[in-house]
């Protein structure tokens, strides 16, 4: 009988799962490398934008400043819009950028931009960097609505250090039309505000 008794013992023991006592881990989370900007260092300052849509009758004019976070982990772009005969406020977006290189399967190595503005406006885009001179954005936060049914990647294309230029187009809901916008960023000399 005892020994019937040690051997359902032992039987249940390998049976019913152990449960370790948990240990406290004290080993800190180690943190990731800063971003490394050297990419896109070129557009610390202050730039004059012009951005046309085809559906205007003129391009508007932003007056934009890019800056190092002093956390070292952002850029931040600050966009001023001023008001014009077809936008009737004069409006901010509030952009920060960062470099995503977290490891995993596949790894994450991708840039980012999360932007906020006036009125509620809010966005997150996603680049894989430069391709030569041309960076592709991807809005992965559009949902169509509005009047816009879908929207293409924003092209941007380094022309220099001083000058950049964009493309884009959506598409309407109610029509179909393809509208195309187009922009040109021009950088302020040291000193020009």
């Amino acid at each position: 009988m005892k020994r019937i008794f040690i051997l359902v013992a032992v039987a249940l023991a390998t049976v019913i799962p152990s449960y370790a006592v948990a240990q406290v881990e004290s080993t800190p989370i180690p943190a990731p490398p800063k971003p490394n900007f050297s990419a896109m260092q070129f557009l610390i300052g202050t730039w004059t934008c012009s951005t046309k849509s085809a559906r205007r009758p003129s391009a508007y004019i932003t007056t934009t400043a890019y800056t190092m976070d002093p956390s070292g982990w952002w850029i931040n772009q600050t966009s001023t819009t001023k008001a014009n005969s077809w936008i009737p406020t004069t409006t901010t977006a509030y952009d920060k950028i960062t470099y995503d290189a977290t490891p995993g399967l596949p790894p994450t190595h991708r840039w980012v931009d999360v932007s906020y503005g006036d009125e509620g406006g809010y966005g997150l885009s996603f680049s894989s960097g430069w391709n030569g001179n041309k960076m592709s954005w991807h809005d992965v936060s559009f949902a169509p609505g509005g009047d816009v049914k879908s929207q293409t990647d924003q092209i941007v294309t380094k022309v220099s250090n001083t000058k950049i230029t964009s493309a884009s187009s959506f598409t309407e809901m109610k029509t179909g039309r393809v509208v195309g916008v187009t922009g040109v960023c021009t950088k302020h000399q040291s000193g020009q505000t």
